[in-house]
């Protein structure tokens, strides 16, 4: 890692400890670090003898199944207690507001938190804290650089990221109604926000925005070192091939742990940021999830945390993963999910955020929800694209005139199957699902 100032980034040692063992409880697996050994990268004498290894070491695209993680790990209850300490209550962490809800298909009453301010009392905008991270990998004789200026572009991914409408305001339309706040407009996550509670929130500045910590992103150098880590090459969007990086999930969370223990406060979120890069899970044909988001206990409090890539110059999961879609997805499920059922302490405890069982739409090709890991608010889930519903992503011009594009978020309503209260009477932000969710319990 790098030691980041205030304004910008130095050199510094790098965090080469990891614990063996349990370090938390992750969105969809356990977080083991584990310390490896390294592995020798190809001796490449010049930017030809890279072209020709990309050449000859190509992706099968075929092979993969590109999706994102949705459900807390396979830890007993014993072991989640180990991970989650003795924290009291959430302790220190980023605003959110508690509710519950019952269910008219099942009558039971859920508790469930989200980010922000209750928008039935006094709705207004409430300001989130976030620390932006670029993550600059080295493997395989090659540097995955999100601060360079990409080959079909003329800004860098971090350049055309942290100016995306996630994070500047911009004008939104959920399902014919205008949800963007006046004047200035409203940010993507927030836009979806207000539609979520239309009824409840329209006439009113409320929103979740957020605010970034620095003026500059931190860059962190980050070396992997898992022996099945490799670099393939993709076709990019000008008639070239570029590398894609494969790397292990554990290591990786353990070093997004890393940085949010250096850079970060566990009232702010470290959102960090991969450029044309993908992970396995445990053997590289488990292969690919291109973000995720959770949450830990550590003695500071709760730590949110999510980590994404920016596909800009390939089409190696089809345009409809492309610039902002995977954040999208992964900022809309943190601002409504954002104790992934793996925080002790969290209001409901580990059942926070659970719904009734849905299913067979976007990524879930079967029913979400059994006796032990129960069906969750994972609103990017049912709608991810090219996937079960074949749903795509939608274009919003950004800073500067570029075309970003976003994935359809699915509104409260939906999961718990109560009358729709968001804008236009849908059940999703641009109006894929109808009204009052599922009909039937998925089983």
């Amino acid at each position: 890692m790098t030691e980041a100032t205030r304004d910008g980034v130095r050199s510094g040692a790098a965090n080469k400890t990891r614990v063996q063992g349990l370090a938390a409880a992750c969105a969809g697996l356990v977080c083991a670090a584990v310390a490896t050994a390294s592995i020798a990268a190809p001796a490449f004498s010049s930017e030809a003898a890279k072209a020709a290894y990309l050449q000859q070491h190509r992706l099968n695209v075929r092979a993969l199944h590109p999706h994102y993680l949705s459900k807390p790990p396979h830890v007993n209850g014993a072991l989640r207690r180990m991970a989650n300490g003795a924290q009291p209550g959430t302790g220190l962490t980023i605003p959110f507001w508690t509710s519950q809800i019952t269910s008219p298909l099942d009558g039971n009453t859920y508790t469930y938190s989200m980010v922000g301010s209750n928008p039935y009392s006094n709705p207004h905008n409430t300001n989130v804290s976030y620390v932006p991270v670029v993550l600059r990998i080295h493997v395989g004789g090659f540097v995955l650089d999100p601060t360079q200026v990409s080959h079909c572009d003329t800004q860098s991914p971090a350049t055309r990221f942290f100016n995306s409408p996630l994070f500047v305001a911009n004008s939104f339309t959920s399902n014919g109604v205008n949800v963007s706040a006046v004047p200035g407009g409203t940010q993507l996550i927030s836009a979806f926000q207000r539609a979520n509670y239309w009824n409840a929130v329209k006439g009113s500045h409320y929103g979740v925005t957020l605010v970034s910590a620095l003026t500059k992103p931190i860059v962190v150098d980050w070396t992997p070192t898992n022996p099945s880590d490799t670099v393939l090459g993709v076709s990019d969007n000008c008639g070239g091939t570029v590398p894609i990086a494969l790397v292990e999930i554990n290591e990786l969370d353990a070093e997004l742990q890393a940085i949010a223990a250096a850079y970060a406060q566990p009232a702010q979120i470290p959102v960090t940021l991969v450029e044309d890069a993908a992970v396995y899970i445990g053997t590289t044909d488990q292969c690919c999830v291109l973000g995720y988001h959770n949450a830990i206990s550590t003695i500071h409090g709760t730590q949110t945390y999510a980590v994404g890539a920016y596909y800009d110059t390939n089409n190696v999961f089809g345009p409809d993963f492309a610039d902002i879609t995977i954040w999208s997805h992964e900022l809309g499920e943190l601002i409504d999910d954002p104790f992934v059922q793996s925080i002790a302490g969290a209001p409901g405890g580990y059942n926070n955020g659970v719904t009734p069982n849905w299913g067979y739409t976007g990524q879930d090709f079967g029913c979400q929800g059994d006796s032990q890991y129960p069906a969750n608010l994972e609103d990017g889930d049912p709608l991810t694209p090219d996937q079960m519903g074949n749903f795509h992503n939608y274009p919003v011009v950004g800073v500067g005139g570029f075309v970003y594009h976003f994935q359809d978020l699915a509104f409260h309503d939906w999961f718990y199957r109560t009358a729709s209260t968001s804008a236009g009477g849908k059940g999703s932000f641009m109006g894929n699902f109808a009204g009052g969710g599922q009909p039937t319990i998925c089983q």
